[in-house]
């Protein structure tokens, strides 16, 4: 099961990253996000970039970084803005490059940086210790690259890199690197607990064999639209009253009050957009998790594969969305018994019996992830429907290591050997067709001497 975590640990990711993404957009345009040193704005917008870069990776880091700079700059294009900011914003400070640079360069030089030494902070002997100390230098890291972008595209606006040692005089220096320290070791522990790995395995287990993102993705995507609609509307209702409101006080606004005034209306729209996204992902993540448990209630108690009514219907639902097969790639359904099971069961006990049945669960979850769906309809009889399209020579290189693979299976000093029917997909028939030509191979197998597999109608000795 751990096996089957690590390799979903990169879509896991995703939905942490967009979590990540939106936090990052809230906290920019609300007063989650920012404190004042004179004269220039230093954001602990930073902490979202530290969390990504502990919990992720380099990449992700970088990436909510770039949010982080993006949002900065469009705060800076404003009039209101002092001199300090205006450096930030193409729109301001008359060098647009330098400043692209200096709001989006240095906060993604920030995130790739910050991911590199997380990253290697998680592999040393002493993680924790690692990762403290790379927080503590979160902050300052920031600030650096900032003030060394400044000096170096902006030297007329008189920062250098010694400005960084004003970050360390400042009041509230050790208050929000304590802050950063609690929330960056929360995300760490969290991310290492029993709780984290086993809600995102379901959701994984959700994506790989339930229709929930068909069924609902027009719903899905109705909800944002009418969302965006909604935000939208209040934003141009707010911009409206407020003009009325002027107006009727006898206050007529110059063009850059004017445009001061849609800039920040847009800001308080992206808030508001940011704070629904990052609702509507918990919503989704809920939602996929609840249809997870009812998922789970169906599943064979011992090895965790489907039942034989999840598996058909599973199956006949894949069965007609899948593309039509070719006469050089097919998908295959397979039927696999453990040979001289009774045996086993009779000469070692059934405790010895159902870890057979556990591994060999185990060794289909791992050959066949993400291409097949899995069942257990009883005993030792084990389905797999194969949607992934494959050449008769790669179907044959995965029965050959599924027999390879349960081989290694070992009961005292005896292997344990296996018997495998496969037939290919043809799309005329139902899945119910398919299992039984399957188990008629199957017992093929069985009959020319077992610890083998037979193909369509002819047998393959291995």
């Amino acid at each position: 099961m751990k096996n089957l975590y690590r390799k979903n640990e990169a879509e896991n990711n995703g939905y942490v990253l967009w979590i990540l993404i939106t936090v990052e957009l809230l906290m920019s345009f609300s007063f989650l996000g920012y404190i004042h040193i004179e004269p220039i704005s230093i954001t602990f917008v930073y902490i979202p970039v530290l969390i990504a870069g502990c919990m992720l990776g380099p990449k992700e880091s970088t990436i909510v970084g770039a949010v982080f700079g993006l949002s900065s700059m469009w705060k800076a294009s404003a009039f209101y803005v002092g001199a300090g900011d205006a450096v930030f914003s193409p729109f301001m400070s008359g060098k647009p490059v330098e400043s692209i640079l200096l709001s989006v360069g240095s906060r993604m030089l920030f995130g790739f940086i910050s991911g590199v030494l997380y990253s290697i902070a998680k592999k040393s002997r002493h993680p924790f210790v690692g990762i403290i100390l790379v927080t503590s230098v979160g902050r300052t890291l920031h600030t650096f690259l900032v003030y060394s972008f400044m000096a170096i595209l902006f030297p007329e606006s008189g920062f250098h890199v010694i400005n960084t040692l004003d970050d360390f005089l400042s009041a509230d220096y050790f208050l929000v690197l304590i802050i950063t320290y609690i929330i960056v070791c929360l995300c760490y522990f969290f991310t290492k607990s029993e709780y984290y790995r086993n809600f995102f395995e379901h959701i994984q287990r959700v994506d790989q064999v339930s229709t929930f993102i068909s069924r609902y993705r027009k719903g899905l995507a109705c909800i944002i639209v009418l969302f965006l609609l909604a935000s939208f509307s209040v934003t141009l209702y707010f911009s409206d009253r407020i003009g009325n409101a002027l107006s009727r006080y006898g206050l007529d606004l110059k063009d850059k009050a004017a445009y001061d005034l849609i800039h920040l209306e847009i800001q308080f729209l992206f808030g508001i957009i940011s704070l629904g996204m990052l609702i509507l992902i918990f919503v989704i993540l809920y939602l996929k998790n609840i249809n997870y448990l009812y998922y789970e209630a169906r599943l064979d108690g011992l090895t965790g594969l489907m039942g034989r009514q999840q598996f058909f219907q599973e199956g006949e639902k894949l069965l007609k969305k899948m593309a039509p097969t070719s006469e050089e790639r097919k998908g295959c359904f397979v039927i696999l018994d453990i040979d001289y099971f009774k045996q086993i069961n009779d000469n070692y006990g059934h405790p010895a019996g159902d870890r057979v049945l556990i591994e060999t669960a185990d060794v289909m979850k791992n050959i066949f992830e993400k291409k097949a769906i899995l069942g257990r309809l009883g005993g030792d009889e084990f389905v797999a429907f194969v949607y992934c399209l494959m050449t008769k020579e790669e179907i044959t290189e995965y029965m050959n290591r599924l027999r390879k693979e349960i081989a290694r299976i070992r009961i005292m000093d005896q292997k344990v050997t296996c018997s495998i029917g496969v037939i290919p997909v043809e799309n005329e028939y139902m899945i119910e067709e398919l299992y039984r030509r399957a188990d008629r191979l199957l017992y093929e197998a069985k009959k020319h001497g077992k610890n083998q597999f037979v193909y369509g109608y002819h047998s393959e000795d291995i």
